[in-house]
């Protein structure tokens, strides 16, 4: 049973996503032009990086959406199936660039700038940005960007209050505030896991049936993490993970229903299904792209994934100390060393306020599926972490999972016990 429904699940993402890259394709280029050069002519102003309070944490990747808006104008409307798969873009190496080359592009330039393929990724979100496109230039998609991911933050937090309890739900927006989610929706590439998180949150909170029994609980995280490798640009894929088994975890932890599995197996289990999803579908994309084109990208996937995953950045070697003297060196050069006594302080505080509860080993073992999410986050930047590090300005973003699951450990492990929601 489970077989079968992942493999219908299976296919259904896969023809679905094939089918819909190829139908926004057809946009003709005419179509999109317009907003194209009016965005790229803004995020050239503003710069491939602009900084918000001049802070490293706040920066905006300027650069990575120009390159999606770069592909978007790149496609050949007339070989939609070649664009479509192969997702070309003109770039001339320069990371300042970006905006610019769009620009040369536009003028007729086309021959001053090198033509690149990023097929080795769905690049999904085209199925949203080219319509967009048609009607909205950047400045227009941010300010939907604003309204949308804040109607379901709300919504978000609403429904949690109701399902979970009113402390779950504040402990989450407090968390989203302490990652500036407010500077979220500047960028189009840091928006689509927040989307999908949310989504899939409210998925699991208002339909049941999602998370009712392992055959479903396998087959919703398997087409999430499938869903989250066709939209994402490999920024926070964690939380689209996290965030909705922290959810649906809590829900079954207060049902106390008949479940055969304990909730730290859920974790295990979910993990591994969403993971499946993420790993296939990926995989799927690189096949599906020689068997339309001919193309093979198989090799420069394989290339990509060796650097991501390497131990190796700017000639040093990753280990878990040098990773940490770097993090630590990049913290001291801007004077937040406050932050990390004050992390420290606060721990040393929780410590201590659980030796003097005393509080049995059986609430503390209770909760300790929330210390397995806790540690996602960590272990996916180990895994990756070259691109982790690298991109460390808008990866620690998926700290958000890590933080919210720890916040949820120490409330649940000491709170009253007579005050459940």
């Amino acid at each position: 049973m489970m077989v079968r429904k992942l493999l219908l699940t299976y296919i259904l993402l896969l023809f679905s996503f094939t089918a819909l890259v190829l139908l926004v394709h057809l946009i003709p280029k005419s179509s999109i032009e317009k907003n194209v050069v009016e965005s790229a002519i803004l995020l050239k102003n503003e710069g491939a990086y602009k900084k918000f309070f001049g802070f490293k944490l706040f920066q905006l990747d300027n650069f990575t959406d120009a390159c999606m808006l770069n592909i978007a104008y790149t496609a050949d409307d007339k070989s939609p199936v070649d664009a479509a798969m192969m997702n070309y873009y003109h770039w001339d190496g320069n990371c300042f660039d970006m905006a610019d080359n769009i620009l040369q592009l536009h003028n007729g330039e086309i021959d001053k700038v090198p033509r690149e393929s990023y097929g080795r990724y769905w690049q999904g979100y085209q199925v949203t940005l080219r319509p967009l496109l048609c009607f909205l230039n950047i400045h227009g998609i941010r300010l939907l960007n604003f309204l949308l991911l804040f109607i379901l933050a709300i919504w978000c937090s609403v429904l949690l209050a109701k399902k979970v309890g009113s402390a779950v739900a504040w402990i989450f927006v407090a968390s989203l505030l302490l990652i500036n989610f407010p500077m979220v929706p500047y960028s189009m590439q840091f928006s689509t896991c927040f989307y999908l998180m949310f989504i899939g949150m409210i998925a699991v909170m208002t339909s049941p049936i999602l998370t009712t029994g392992i055959d479903n609980i396998v087959a919703t995280f398997f087409a999430i993490g499938g869903i989250t490798v066709f939209l994402d640009f490999l920024t926070t894929p964690q939380l689209t993970l996290g965030f909705p088994l922290v959810v649906m975890l809590l829900m079954k932890s207060l049902n106390k229903g008949d479940e055969k599995y304990k909730l730290w197996q859920l974790v295990i289990i979910a993990s591994m299904a969403w993971a499946f999803g993420y790993a296939l579908l990926w995989a799927s994309k690189w096949i599906i792209a020689y068997l339309l084109t001919g193309n093979n990208i198989l090799a420069d996937a394989m290339e990509s994934a060796k650097l991501r995953s390497s131990n190796q950045y700017k000639g040093m070697e990753m280990t878990i100390p040098n990773i940490i003297s770097f993090i630590w060196t990049n913290i001291a050069s801007r004077g937040l060393q406050w932050m990390v006594y004050g992390g420290l302080a606060v721990t040393l505080l929780v410590g201590l306020f659980y030796y003097k509860m005393q509080k049995g080993l059986l609430v503390l073992k209770e909760y300790a599926w929330l210390l397995l999410v806790t540690m996602m986050v960590p272990v996916w930047f180990l895994l990756l972490r070259n691109h982790s590090i690298q991109h460390g300005w808008f990866t620690w973003r998926a700290g958000l999972l890590s933080l919210f699951s720890l916040t949820l450990y120490v409330y649940y492990t000491t709170r009253n016990e007579k005050t459940m929601r």
